[in-house]
């Protein structure tokens, strides 16, 4: 039997004084096989692109808005519903673990975030913006809880509709011509061991003294983060927040994940916050994760309902 033999090609590279030859089915599986991985892993030579050069906060925005969904089927959306169970653990400053539910309420800019639990003395978190004011709930003794205080001092997640992301209408990045905030693209950051897109904010007026972070995932393009921190002095700060406790560093951080699809929308289904205060004096750090059983866009409720009295 004749063996038969493949016809050879020159490649201009000279090895050994000899040109290099190649047969056309070793041509052909390379060519095959640099198309396949374009093909197979075009995100991340998408996001090696990103690295190479700085987006600007306009193309960061813009992007991130697309990860959400089509302009038409965010403008279909003007409210919505959003509840779950919720949990929390203090895990410095004492001990708890308690299980609860949740819920999110959002029409346009207004919005109301509650978590509700089946102990005397912590019975949840309420917090609020109507439209006009920020507002945080009691605890049944009449004191707030930390992360009330918090943001009752620090109104600017609330007014600005930053707190809960994308799981609220009031998002602020879906309203850029209304709020026109000062944005600054700060590059791709180690967050947690994942390298994310680190988007400073800053609000038209006011609020110079929160220091606000806002992490995009560099492939997906989704909101995954948010961290708000501030630091007060021996005589700095409101009363309030200088009396809680001893601490200087306060920071309030949010964490999004399990992204599924609704009316058209691709929206977190777990969403994790944390309370921390740090310094001199005894340090606490609370962790609330809210597992999202409900998204509804169907619903209507009286505007009353933002207002916490």
């Amino acid at each position: 039997m004749k063996i038969p033999t493949w016809r050879t090609v020159p490649v201009d590279r000279v090895v050994g004084g000899r040109p290099l030859l190649l047969s056309q089915p070793a041509i052909l599986f390379l060519v095959l096989t640099a198309f396949s991985l374009c093909w197979l892993f075009p995100s991340r030579f998408d996001v090696a692109a990103a690295q190479d050069r700085k987006l600007t906060p306009g193309e960061l925005v813009s992007r991130h808005l697309e990860a959400i969904g089509s302009a038409e089927s965010r403008a279909k959306v003007s409210s919505r519903v959003v509840s779950g169970n919720s949990k929390l653990v203090l895990l410095i400053g004492g001990a708890a673990n308690l299980d609860g539910t949740a819920m999110i309420v959002s029409s346009g800019p207004k919005f109301r975030f509650g978590m509700q639990f089946s102990t005397p003395d912590y019975t949840g978190e309420d917090m609020a913006f109507d439209g006009s004011r920020a507002a945080t709930g009691l605890l049944p003794q009449g004191r707030r809880s930390p992360l009330s205080n918090f943001l009752n001092s620090q109104s600017q997640p609330l007014k600005e509709g930053l707190m809960c992301g994308v799981l609220s209408t009031a998002w602020p990045l879906l309203r850029m011509d209304q709020l026109q905030p000062r944005l600054e693209y700060r590059g791709l950051k180690k967050i947690d061991q994942r390298q994310l897109h680190e988007l400073s904010y800053r609000a038209r007026k006011g609020g110079d003294d929160l220091k606000v972070l806002l992490y995009f995932d560099p492939e997906t393009w989704r909101h995954v983060g948010s961290k708000y921190s501030f630091e007060i002095g021996a005589s700095i700060g409101t009363r309030e927040v200088a009396n809680m406790n001893t601490e200087t560093y306060f920071s309030v951080t949010e964490s999004f994940d399990d992204f599924r699809l609704v009316d058209g929308l691709t929206l977190p289904h777990q969403y994790k916050l944390k309370y921390s205060a740090e310094g001199k004096g005894a340090s606490v750090i609370y962790d609330w994760t809210l597992i999202i059983s409900r998204i509804s866009h169907s619903e209507s409720f009286d505007s009353q309902l933002f207002t916490i009295k």
